[in-house]
C-alpha cells in the first residue's frame, strides 16, 4: 500500500512528463505542409523558383527525420515542437516559391522575347546586307545556322518550354556571332578593296597636304577617324543603318553609302538626333551608281535616290539602327561639332587595309 505522500510524489512525476512535450506526432501539419508543396509542384515553382522550393523540401524532410527520432523515444521522452516548426517553415516557403515563380517566369518570358526580337532584327540586316552577294561568298552555311537557331528558340518558347528556351539563348547568340566572325573575315569584295584602299589614302593626302580636317569612317571597324594635318587626332565608336554591310543603292535601303562627300552643313539645333552634320549623298559617283542599277534591274523603276544622310548623334545604342546615316553618342557628337566645319571632307569605306596602323 502506497503512502498518501508517495502517491502525490507519483503524480507530481507524471505531470512533470506529460507537460514536458508534445508527444503526438503533428499530423495536420504534416499534411498542411505536403499540400502546399505539391500545389507548388504543380504550379512549377521546383524549376522557376528552385532555390525557394528547395529550402522548402528540405525543412519537409528535416521535420520528418526528426518525427520518425522522437517516435522511437518512450512516449514521455518526445518532443515534437523542433519538427512543427519545421512544417510551418516548409508551408510558407512552399507558398513564398509559387510567388517566386511567377515574377521569375516573367522576368524570363521577357527575357526571352527580347533575345528573339533582337537575334532577329540582328540576322535579317545582316541577311539584308549581304543581299545579292550571298552566292559567291563562304556565308550562306553559317548564316542558315544562325536562322535554325532562331527558328528553334521561338518554337521552344512558343510550345510553353520556358526553361529550354532560357537554356537555348546562349546556344543562339553563339551561332549569330559564328555568323558575325565569318562576315568579318570574309564580307570584303576583293573587287571593292583597291578601291576604298585608293580613297582611305587619297583623304589622308589631301588632309596632310592642306592641314585640312577629314572624317574617315570603316565600317568593320565601326570607327570614325578624325584626321588634321593628315595625322588621325581623335576617334570615335559609329553605328550605322540598319544594313549596315551594304553599299546605299536608294532611298529606304537602311545603307550607309560608300566614298567621298564633304560636310555641307553644320547644325547644333533643328535637327532629329540631336546634332547634325550634313555630307552630300547623293555626290556625282552615287548618281551615276543609281541610274546604272536601275537600268539594270537591280532596283525597282519606281526607286529615288534619296537624300539627308547625317552625321548625327542619339547614338551609343550597340546596334546599327538608323537609316543610313552615321551616329555618334550625344558626348562624342559634342567633341565632334567643336573639330569639323562646312567644307570637311568625309570619306566612308567599308573596309581598309593597312591603315592605320
Amino acid at each position: 500500500m502506497v503512502r498518501r505522500g508517495g502517491l502525490s510524489a507519483i503524480l507530481a512525476i507524471i505531470l512533470v512528463i506529460g507537460t514536458a512535450g508534445c508527444d503526438n506526432p503533428p499530423t495536420q501539419l504534416s499534411q498542411v505542409a505536403w499540400q502546399a508543396l505539391q500545389d507548388s509542384e504543380r504550379q512549377g515553382a521546383a524549376q522557376s523558383a528552385p532555390e525557394v522550393w528547395a529550402q522548402a523540401q528540405a525543412q519537409y524532410d528535416s521535420a520528418w527525420l526528426i518525427i520518425e527520432t522522437q517516435n522511437r523515444l518512450w512516449f514521455f521522452e518526445r518532443d515534437f515542437e523542433p519538427a512543427e516548426s519545421l512544417l510551418i517553415r516548409s508551408g510558407r516557403s512552399a507558398r513564398e516559391a509559387i510567388k517566386a515563380g511567377i515574377v521569375n517566369r516573367e522576368q524570363q518570358r521577357v527575357e526571352i522575347e527580347r533575345a528573339i526580337d533582337s537575334l532577329g532584327k540582328t540576322i535579317s540586316a545582316h541577311k539584308a546586307g549581304i543581299n545579292g552577294h550571298i552566292a559567291r561568298i563562304p556565308l550562306r552555311k553559317a548564316m542558315t545556322e544562325a536562322e535554325l537557331q532562331l527558328a528553334t528558340l521561338r518554337e521552344t518558347y512558343e510550345s510553353g518550354e520556358i526553361d529550354r528556351a532560357i537554356e537555348f539563348i546562349p546556344v543562339a547568340q553563339a551561332s549569330l556571332r559564328d555568323f558575325e566572325e565569318r562576315l568579318d573575315h570574309d564580307w570584303v569584295d576583293p573587287a571593292e578593296l583597291p578601291n576604298w584602299n585608293k580613297m582611305v589614302r587619297e583623304t589622308v593626302r589631301w588632309s596632310k597636304e592642306n592641314g585640312a580636317t577629314a572624317l574617315v569612317v570603316v565600317k568593320m571597324d565601326r570607327r570614325a577617324y578624325l584626321l588634321k594635318g593628315g595625322r588621325i587626332v581623335d576617334e570615335f565608336p559609329v553605328e550605322f543603318g540598319y544594313r549596315a554591310w551594304a553599299q546605299k543603292m536608294r532611298s529606304g535601303d537602311g545603307a550607309t553609302p560608300e566614298g567621298v562627300y564633304h560636310v555641307t552643313k553644320w547644325r547644333d539645333r533643328d535637327t532629329k538626333y540631336y546634332k547634325a552634320l550634313n555630307i552630300n549623298y547623293p555626290n556625282e559617283q552615287d548618281k551615276k551608281r543609281f541610274a546604272l542599277n536601275k537600268k539594270a534591274g537591280k532596283i525597282p523603276r519606281n526607286a529615288h535616290i534619296g537624300g539627308l544622310i547625317e552625321i548625327h548623334g542619339e547614338g551609343g545604342k550597340g546596334e546599327d539602327w538608323t537609316e543610313g546615316c552615321v551616329a555618334l553618342s550625344n558626348k562624342d557628337m559634342d567633341r565632334l561639332m567643336t573639330k569639323m566645319s562646312v567644307g570637311d571632307r568625309v570619306t566612308i569605306v567599308r573596309e581598309v587595309t593597312g591603315w592605320p596602323d
